[in-house]
């Protein structure tokens, strides 16, 4: 009886065993169906774009979606077939870069296998090294930070791994990507075709609009009436401002009590159903300013409930006087978003 070279068998067990290795190592999720990552619209250089160890805040209100921005949003969602995504939106008294149009969320579950074998792909594919070089495609983008089902990885500190993220919301129901102002202006080398070796803060638009805009993202629905059966965004904002319901984009008994329970709070007519009277209300509990922009200007030594929503909205002690504290907060804010700090609200 002939037997196998020993060597031969131990080649064989050995490339198994690395086959099994490999196997297990892998994500449950199948990327074998996800595509491979997109093409550029021309050759890239060799050379990556320089690394920007900067972050850059947003410190003006510029609610037009940069074209750096659309057009890595166009490109992704089309490329992967999942187009629902976000860019822009209402700015509040906080700092995020979908106020100057330099963010965009693209809506990917992590508790959807096909959706997260896509977002865990791109993810990977933006940050992984190339030729040594940590998050190089990232940088041929511009791509200053993303954050994805509790990791952020930040291409100003650390670009070598993807930390925890600590914010409010863990970001498992889509994938958040922010921009420099070169890459939201569409000057990285993806689009040219030329490799940046100097980065630059400037912006492609002048926005210094208000902080707080007339549009919210309440205003497109406000013809829009819900009721049992409805489904899409429209019924996620509603259940997003309905306590103890679950957001899931269907309107089933649950919203429907929730709704009735919010009519009969707010003293609106109670009809199990999500119109214009829920969507005002709804949208006056997020922004008590809004009534007031385009007709109060508040000062100090004024009372009353203008002042009272306006110190609402910079969390302090609401007691309807703007005194010296009311003038302080004012000024802090002003100062934040390199405004003129004249303790006066326009």
């Amino acid at each position: 009886m002939s037997h196998p070279p020993r060597r031969l068998i131990s080649t064989a067990l050995m490339a198994w065993a690395l086959a099994l290795v490999i196997a297990l190592a892998l994500p449950s999720t199948a990327f074998a169906a996800v595509p491979p990552p997109p093409q550029p619209p021309q050759p890239l250089p060799t050379a990556v774009d320089v690394h920007n160890p900067s972050y850059e805040a947003q410190t003006t209100c510029d609610l037009t979606t940069k074209p750096g921005v659309a057009a890595f949003a166009k490109l992704m969602t089309e490329h992967y077939d999942r187009r629902d995504y976000h860019t822009v939106r209402t700015c509040l008294s906080d700092e995020s870069q979908h106020y100057d149009g330099r963010a965009m969320d693209w809506m990917l579950s992590a508790y959807d296998s096909d959706d997260r074998a896509i977002a865990d792909a791109v993810a990977t594919w933006l940050t992984k090294p190339v030729n040594g070089v940590y998050g190089a495609n990232a940088r041929r983008f511009g791509i200053m930070f993303l954050i994805w089902n509790r990791k952020v990885w930040k291409a100003y500190r650390n670009p070598e791994t993807w930390t925890t993220y600590t914010g409010s919301h863990p970001h498992d129901d889509h994938i958040h990507v922010s921009f420099y102002w070169d890459g939201a202006c569409k000057r990285t080398s993806w689009w040219t075709g030329v490799a940046l070796k100097t980065w630059s803060a400037n912006k492609c638009s002048t926005g210094t609009g208000p902080l707080v805009t007339v549009d919210t993202e309440f205003t497109k629905h406000k013809d829009t009436v819900l009721k049992l059966g409805s489904t899409g965004d429209a019924v996620r904002l509603a259940q997003t401002n309905l306590p103890g319901v679950s957001v899931d984009g269907e309107f089933g008994p649950q919203t429907r009590t929730a709704v009735i329970a919010f009519q009969e709070k707010w003293k609106l007519d109670v009809s199990g159903r999500v119109n214009l009277g829920v969507w005002n209300q709804m949208e006056r509990l997020h922004y008590p300013l809004i009534k007031y922009r385009t007709t109060t200007v508040l000062r100090k030594g004024m009372s009353g409930q203008a002042v009272k929503d306006a110190q609402r909205a910079l969390r302090i002690t609401q007691d309807g006087a703007f005194g010296s504290g009311t003038e302080a907060a004012v000024k802090r804010i002003q100062g934040k978003y390199r405004l003129a700090q004249t303790g006066v609200i326009r």
